[in-house]
């Protein structure tokens, strides 16, 4: 009733002509059919523009003719209306007055929203001293729009899923950067500002000055001018940042941001976001340059499933801000969320041992794995990196200090993608070959006295009496008396000894072992792992050279820890390699908050009988003895009962200044598997692996292990 009733004051002042021609578009013709008419012929050409030279445009929402050509196109492209078609339209006399019209007009329009749509609308024609005119109200736009609504067109987002270690302790989540933030209803100083924010924190003046003309201009009542990762500011920082008029620090809603509360502990494993590579843009998907997405680590590898699908929503709000009507709502879709295998704890003190114990400029890899399925328990690359830097653009002197020629690498997951050679670690698979072939039993002994070396160092040397063998003479360290069967080679691993029974296999039979345990292939596993390799020469030349070094894990064979891990949870599987896994299971959370679980991951076999049970029983006393008696005895973990394992080392560079010390342990107390390396300067190794191991495995020796005894060595 009451906007009747404006309707006829607008006509009264239109008769007495009080209103300036400036409110009135310029009607063509005096006939209030042919102004109608023209009207919604105007409409269905979508020309806004020749639309207002009918109308006469007053109302809270449209005070002009650019007004007026905005109103109508951003509704309608919100809507993504295409086209427009005219299904009827008419103009009446309204009873008992001589100056007033109704004209009513349906609109077919095509949406790519709503799809085909139908509207019929209704509006006034009155007569002014200018001629016929039709007089404009919103729901000229939409029938549903009144004076004072709009419509809103909101993306909604679809959050991404988040990344659990197996005890329930986050991994990755959703959360919020620090942000140092002016707040211009608080009539800020900008030149005190910036001189703060340059003097105590290097932020860049002109940087600020532009945000705070942006905000300024498109009248926003505060702008981020900083942020840091989550933990940066401290509590003094904070309280002096809020002393400087107009500032403040936000943790919890202006910048969102992926937070990795592990940090370095479990980069490799978790990875970072960022910017698509050219293979991950995907329009069809929603994933295009602007996007963030997986760049690393599971963040990329489980992409699709921890992504979630943007909603969107077209809805008319009334002038209190209430949604007053929805005209198109796609629902967002949250991400899933992963669970890993992880053991935060076990996690977090692999990488702290390994950060206590390595040099500086030295490397290595820790895998901890359940050998009754595995599931890995911890997996950890050193040195690391922060995830959460990524968040950020990074200057050139942590670029550098990360990825520079000198940075030693942090970035790489050597855990999986480096393959190096297995040394010693290597011998109970020879041995495997030479038992599954006949050629070894646990009471074998080389058929002839190995020589004491005669080039001053101290050990032994043996040059096989065979035809074809044409190479250097084999060599092992110096070793402790002992009957010379099968235990005591593995526990002083005697490379003679290993060379010999290769050498006894003969090139075939042992290549085509080396084949039934997966050398040249890589396990299956939620990481990219690279393959091992048992000949780098391309064409292979499988010569008795390449045999006799092979025995021994040395030559051209290499190979990932994690593949070394897997390949040991054969003799707890009856001769089974077990794939490695790290992922738990996915899941979601349903409208009562629970966590619903919609895919578990299976336990696969990476190779299938590749020693028999037997050959394992051969094996156990010999490898039980290396961690009491044996290399291993000074991680003095020999104590725990049936533990047992291998160290191994493989020296490579000029000189063979540097070495690879592994250790591998499996004790049945935990039913864990342990696997360490250290890639140090020779002779430098053997102390820092087996004092990881002994901290991982034995936790009443953990702080122990912490101590850094590298400079003993």
């Amino acid at each position: 009733m009451a906007k009747k009733i404006f309707i006829y004051i607008i006509v009264v002042i239109f008769s007495i002509g009080l209103v300036a021609g400036s409110l009135f578009g310029c009607a063509k013709t005096d006939g209030a059919m042919s102004t109608g008419y023209a009207f919604v012929d105007a409409l269905v050409r979508k020309d806004y523009s020749d639309a207002y030279n009918y109308v006469y445009a007053l109302t809270s929402d449209v005070k002009s003719k650019d007004e007026f050509i905005a109103r109508f196109n951003n509704i309608y492209d919100a809507l993504e209306i295409t086209d427009i078609k005219l299904v009827d339209r008419n103009v009446e006399k309204v009873a008992d007055s001589e100056t007033e019209y109704t004209l009513t007009y349906k609109l077919d329009m095509t949406s790519g929203l709503l799809g085909n749509v139908t509207y019929e609308y209704s509006a006034d024609i009155v007569k002014g001293p200018q001629g016929y005119t039709v007089l404009y109200m919103p729901n000229l736009i939409l029938p549903a729009l009144e004076e004072g609504d709009k419509v809103r067109a909101v993306t909604q987002t679809g959050k991404r899923g988040e990344i659990f270690a197996a005890d329930g302790t986050v991994l990755a989540r959703n959360d919020y950067a620090q942000s140092i933030y002016i707040d211009l209803e608080k009539g800020p100083n900008i030149d005190e500002v910036k001189g703060f924010l340059q003097t105590n924190y290097g932020v860049d003046p002109e940087k600020v000055q532009k945000k705070y003309e942006n905000a300024t201009e498109k009248g926003f009542t505060s702008e981020v001018l900083a942020t840091y990762p989550k933990g940066t500011l401290t509590q003094q920082q904070k309280q002096e940042i809020a002393g400087v008029n107009g500032l403040g620090v936000d943790e919890n809603k202006m910048t969102p941001m992926r937070y990795y509360p592990l940090k370095d502990d479990a980069a490799h494993i978790i990875g970072y976001l960022g910017s698509p590579d050219d293979d991950q843009l995907n329009e069809e998907a929603g994933i295009t340059e602007s996007s963030i997405v997986g760049k690393t680590g599971l963040e990329r590898q489980y992409e699709d499933t921890l992504r979630g699908t943007n909603g969107k929503a077209v809805y008319i709000e009334d002038d209190k801000g209430n949604r007053k009507e929805t005209l198109y709502e796609d629902a967002k879709t949250d991400g899933l969320d992963v669970t890993l295998t992880i053991d935060s704890k076990k996690q977090q003190d692999a990488y702290t041992l390994m950060a206590a114990n390595i040099a500086a400029g030295d490397s290595g890899a820790v895998v901890v794995m359940d050998y009754t399925n595995g599931d890995v328990k911890a997996l950890v690359s050193y040195p690391s990196f922060d995830s959460n830097l990524f968040n950020f653009a990074l200057d050139q002197e942590i670029v550098e200090h990360y990825m520079g020629e000198n940075s030693n690498s942090p970035m790489l997951n050597r855990a999986t993608q480096s393959i190096y050679t297995p040394g010693s670690t290597f011998k109970p698979f020879t041995a495997a070959a030479a038992m599954e072939n006949g050629k070894l039993t646990d009471q074998s002994t080389l058929p002839f006295e190995e020589k004491k070396r005669e080039d001053g160092k101290t050990g032994y040397t043996w040059t096989p009496d065979m035809p074809g063998w044409v190479y250097p003479a084999i060599n092992s360290k110096e070793i402790a008396g002992g009957d010379r069967t099968f235990k005591y080679a593995m526990k002083s691993s005697d490379n003679i000894y290993f060379a010999y029974y290769a050498l006894q296999v003969g090139v075939d039979d042992f290549k085509a072992y080396m084949e039934r345990i997966g050398m040249g292939e890589a396990p299956s596993f939620e990481l990219p792992v690279k393959a091992s390799s048992m000949m780098s020469q391309d064409p292979p030349d499988y010569s008795l050279n390449w045999l006799a070094l092979t025995g021994f894990g040395t030559g051209e064979v290499q190979i990932s820890p994690l593949q070394m891990a897997t390949m040991y949870t054969a003799f707890e599987n009856s001769g089974n390699m077990l794939n490695p896994t790290i992922m738990q299971n996915i899941s979601h959370t349903d409208e009562n908050g629970d966590q619903v679980v919609d895919e578990e991951a299976p336990h696969t076999v990476f190779k299938e009988g590749t020693m028999s049970q037997a050959t394992i029983n051969m094996q156990m006393p010999a490898l039980e003895e290396v961690m009491v008696t044996g290399t291993a005895a000074l991680a003095k973990l020999g104590s725990r009962e049936g533990i047992y394992g291998k160290t191994g080392t493989a020296q490579f560079g000029p000189n063979n200044s540097r070495e690879w010390n592994w250790v591998v342990s499996i004790d049945p107390a935990t039913q864990c598997l342990y696997l360490v390396i250290v890639e140090a300067n020779a002779d430098q190794g053997s102390k820092p692996k087996l004092n990881i191991l002994s901290g991982l495995v034995d936790e009443s020796k953990y702080d122990l292990a912490l101590q850094q005894i590298v400079q003993d060595n």
